[in-house]
């Protein structure tokens, strides 16, 4: 189903821990690569080929003692696990795996801590990078990291398995957490936005939760199928949803302010349009046994689309809604919300419906 409630499960929203699927036609592209520090730390820094991907809150950040223990680890010349990285189609690398122990390296090269408390070289207790003796040194940039390099055009559905396999901890991610990690940067900050504003809230009744990302994971999913309707992007959808997601994503981090503010605005009206019109129940179903039922994410991206082509002052308000409230009526009646919400027929009915409200309405 793809109901969102605060409590509901997260394979009823569409933000599923990830299922363990085969992949019989997908190309996975995996590479064997070995960087020195010095050249790790140089991609970082100067060339901005290699990204360093946000952590998790649920990923505990290294206590000093750790970075000691690795950077004397590396003096001794001790094997260090590999690290994942993730290269797209212009060659630049995003960390999946390692960002924690190449952040130390770094941070002790740039002379951010000296090391304390060795148990094996207790000579450089005391010591920043610069205080080494220049064998050391130079043994230290050096020092080679094993890197796994997955490339394109590996699907992004393979990656969030992969991104899961190796980030996996007490508790599994869901697409959207991943997303906001493979992708952090303007497209991130945007969804954070628009997710706290007053108008979305309203318009939801306040009871899309923060929760696992499931708000950003809606107003993703609108905006990822405004773009496409209104024909600002062209993509070839084909039931790819996760795909489609990483593309808007994508587009979104390497488009301009000017768009994103555009963007923010069609939400801002949508919302405070959806709520004049229906109130906080916009995007929910009727009333079913006595019992509310909760924001359909379906119905959110299709009629939040439709008061987008509907602007305030051009419709009656009380004749909009007893309409859309029909709709809503045949929309509940039929299977296109419930079962499959992502299938390339279901996305196109939703959507060709809307659109074939508003030249009804001429609105």
């Amino acid at each position: 189903m793809s109901e969102v409630t605060d409590d509901s499960l997260e394979s009823e929203t569409g933000l599923e821990p990830h299922s363990e699927e085969i992949y019989p036609d997908a190309v996975i592209k995996v590479s064997r690569d070995q960087y020195s520090t010095f050249e790790i730390k140089r991609m970082i820094e100067e060339t901005k080929e290699l990204i360093l991907a946000p952590e998790f809150q649920r990923n505990s950040v290294w206590k000093i003692e750790q970075k000691r223990e690795l950077i004397e680890s590396l003096l001794m010349g001790i094997p260090i696990p590999v690290i994942y990285v993730f290269e797209n189609e212009q060659g630049i690398k995003q960390m999946v795996d390692g960002r924690q122990r190449t952040s130390a390296i770094i941070d002790f090269m740039n002379g951010k801590f000296a090391l304390e408390k060795l148990s094996m070289l207790p000579d450089f207790d005391g010591f920043r990078f610069k205080d080494l003796p220049p064998l050391y040194r130079s043994k230290l940039e050096r020092y080679q990291l094993l890197v796994y390099v997955i490339e394109p055009p590996t699907p992004e559905r393979v990656k969030y398995d992969i991104f899961d396999r190796v980030n996996r901890g007490g508790t599994q991610l869901n697409n959207q957490e991943m997303r906001n990690a493979l992708y952090s940067g303007p497209a991130t900050q945007l969804l954070k936005k628009l997710s706290q504003l007053r108008s979305f809230k309203n318009a939801t009744g306040n009871s899309v939760k923060a929760t696992r990302m499931r708000d950003q994971y809606l107003i993703l999913r609108f905006l990822a199928f405004y773009l496409l309707r209104t024909r600002a992007v062209s993509f070839n959808y084909r039931s790819n949803l996760d795909e489609f997601l990483a593309f808007i994503m994508r587009y979104l981090n390497k488009t301009d302010t000017a768009t994103h503010e555009q963007l923010s605005r069609v939400f801002n009206d949508a919302m405070q349009r959806a709520y004049s019109v229906l109130g906080e129940d916009a995007f929910r179903f009727a009333i079913t046994n006595a019992h509310r039922r909760p924001v359909n994410m379906a119905l959110f991206e299709c009629l939040a689309y439709l008061f987008t082509l509907m602007p305030a002052q051009q419709c009656d308000e009380h004749m909009l809604a007893q309409e859309v409230t029909d709709l809503k009526s045949d929309f509940d009646a039929g299977d296109y919300f419930r079962n499959r919400v992502d299938s390339t027929t279901s996305v196109e009915y939703r959507f060709s419906s809307v659109e074939a409200l508003q030249k009804e309405l001429a609105c």
